[in-house]
């Protein structure tokens, strides 16, 4: 288990014409071809933030956690979750006024993109699953040392999960039940102290598949944990990391947004 505080990550600014922006780098590293898992926060601040249409390779899930805009044409906000299946195309991610900023996360990493429209060629299998929520923070009241849970999207057939958990002040809660392949935990508001280390809103917990579930202990104002899960290995394309370290790094059309 890895847990990553919001002021670990490693942080570069990131300059394009409508503004700038960053990206925070939780875990593993952006552009590498490998079976470990991948993480980040993209931040763009600024009035016209616009991701275009793309597919990758991998499995992700994506969460906004500031600002508001949509991805195609679903209207987002804190905290939207996204799951797509590799090979699955999505977008364009637009900002309002005040940009948009989203965590991507993956069970394995990309080290790039397809564009769309003008890459389907470049797609292995049809699309496939394209979901999305919302976990509404600070809707439902929790009290101290209480912890809540809302399934924010039903458990899949290979395990693709989503949970809400909502811990009041000093709570302990053990994760969703960890027997497929790898998980993330976001804090999304309030902290949790893991082994001694606090964990404010936008850090966050990596489990790996094999790896036990952890046990949560919120701090003195309680926190909301949204807990996503990956499926298993399958024969789907994208899905099984012990068969994607082979990549071809040219083979993704962009490479700079990986």
């Amino acid at each position: 288990m890895q847990a990553v505080a919001t002021s670990e990550a490693e942080i570069k600014v990131v300059e394009r014409p409508a503004g700038v922006g960053a990206r925070h780098n939780y875990v593993g590293a952006p552009g590498l071809i490998d079976d470990k898992a991948q993480a980040f926060l993209v931040v763009r601040p600024y009035a016209g933030a616009r991701v275009e249409p793309h597919f990758h390779d991998v499995d992700q899930f994506q969460v906004i956690v500031a600002g508001d805009g949509r991805i195609g044409k679903k209207e987002v906000r804190p905290i939207t979750f996204q799951y797509a299946d590799a090979f699955t195309p999505y977008g364009p991610i637009v900002g309002r006024d005040d940009g948009i900023s989203f965590f991507t996360l993956r069970n394995v990493s990309s080290g790039g993109h397809w564009a769309m429209p003008g890459n389907k060629h470049n797609m292995p299998c049809r699309a496939g699953r394209n979901i999305e929520g919302i976990f509404d923070l600070g809707s439902v009241k929790v009290k101290a040392k209480e912890t809540i849970r809302e399934e924010l999207m039903k458990p899949q057939d290979d395990g693709v999960w989503t949970v809400g958990i909502r811990m009041g002040a000093n709570a302990t809660a053990d994760g969703i039940v960890a027997d497929h392949n790898g998980q993330y935990y976001l804090i999304c508001s309030g902290s949790l102290i893991q082994d001694g280390k606090e964990l404010p809103s936008n850090s966050l917990i990596r489990v790996d598949a094999g790896e036990a579930a952890p046990t949560l202990t919120a701090g003195s104002e309680g926190a909301e944990v949204l807990a996503m899960q990956f499926g298993k290995p399958s024969e789907r394309p994208g899905s099984d990391p012990s068969k994607l370290a082979s990549r071809d790094p040219n083979g993704y059309v962009e490479r700079k947004n990986a």
